[in-house]
């Protein structure tokens, strides 16, 4: 007799402490269980290299901005290298073509200030000569008003000629400046405009080659690594995987009669089931099915349970662990 009051205490004090724990955790329907999770986060090569050095192993933690991986591709060096010759050679001919056109110039006005020269000098001798004239007029008729002989006159029309025409070569050596002036700003800008374009395919290259090295996004932990040093990698091979250090999502399951009233975009309590000073905020995102609950939720693994899939999300820096049991309020 006494062994079956033992047996109805034992089963009095199990209920009694499941509609404790119902209460305290539940407050009814509107308390769900359900099970955090993080998805692994797999890093790529996005293009063939080789990989150079790994700085992580397995079970490693990382945190973000940490250099995971460095990889070089031959193919990519090569180019870049070839671009910078490139721009270098564009430079330079930028820079001869400059002084090309100096010392073109630079002979123009030599030939200007020759010209200059010869001219004022015929026309300084044409002058002395009508000068000399005219004193020799001036003497002989002793009169300064004379009529100028018609040799002087004749003599002042050829200075006149001398001047129109020196005056045409000037501007004729000025239209050929300016014109080797011209063309040498169409070839500058020319040769600009690759130098600009072969710093824009540099620029794209150099981020390219940036990018072949990995870094980790997110504080976490690595997971595993699928690749070692000296080997050779196509692009989108996947190299290495990581998971958070806390989980980034929950997923509850409303089992049974419990009210279905969620909505997308509600706000929930997300609170630890073994620690319950341990909770956060979340947000419903979605709805899946009904589907059977995962194995640290089944009360007995004998019977199966089903309930309604509700995805929740949560923020990264939270206190709760990955595969945690919590409860949803």
């Amino acid at each position: 007799m006494a062994k079956v009051n033992s047996f109805y205490v034992f089963i009095f004090l199990m209920f009694a402490t499941l509609l404790t724990v119902n209460s305290f955790y539940f407050k009814g329907s509107k308390s769900f269980l359900g099970v955090t999770y993080s998805k692994p986060y797999k890093i790529n090569a996005e293009k063939s290299g080789i990989i150079k050095n790994l700085f992580v192993v397995p079970g490693q933690e990382v945190q973000k901005g940490d250099q995971l991986i460095e990889v070089e591709s031959p193919q990519l060096n090569l180019d870049i290298q070839k671009l910078r010759k490139e721009i270098q050679l564009f430079k330079s001919e930028k820079e001869e073509k400059r002084e090309l056109l100096n010392s073109k110039v630079q002979l123009l006005e030599s030939e200007k200030a020759i010209l200059k020269g010869e001219i004022e000098n015929d026309v300084l001798i044409i002058q002395n000569e009508i000068d000399l004239n005219n004193k020799l007029t001036n003497e002989i008729t002793g009169n300064t008003d004379s009529v100028l002989p018609d040799s002087v006159t004749s003599l002042k029309i050829e200075i006149k000629s001398i001047k129109e025409k020196g005056s045409l070569r000037l501007r004729a050596i000025d239209i050929k400046i300016q014109d080797i002036q011209q063309e040498n700003n169409f070839d500058q800008s020319q040769i600009q405009s690759k130098i600009e374009l072969a710093n824009e395919e540099l620029e794209w290259k150099l981020r390219e080659e940036r990018r072949l090295n990995k870094y980790a996004t997110f504080s976490g932990v690595i997971e595993n690594v699928y690749v070692k040093e000296g080997e050779e990698v196509e692009s989108f091979t996947s190299m290495v995987s990581m998971n958070p250090k806390h989980p980034t999502s929950v997923v509850g399951y409303l089992v049974g009669k419990k009210e279905r009233d969620k909505k997308l975009g509600e706000i929930v309590t997300v609170k630890s089931l073994e620690q319950p000073n341990l909770e956060i905020q979340g947000k419903i995102i979605g709805f899946g099915a009904v589907v059977e609950l995962p194995d640290i939720l089944e009360k007995d693994s004998s019977l199966k349970t089903f309930g309604l899939e509700i995805f929740i999300e949560i923020p990264e820096d939270n206190p709760l662990v990955i595969g945690e049991k919590i409860i949803v309020k």
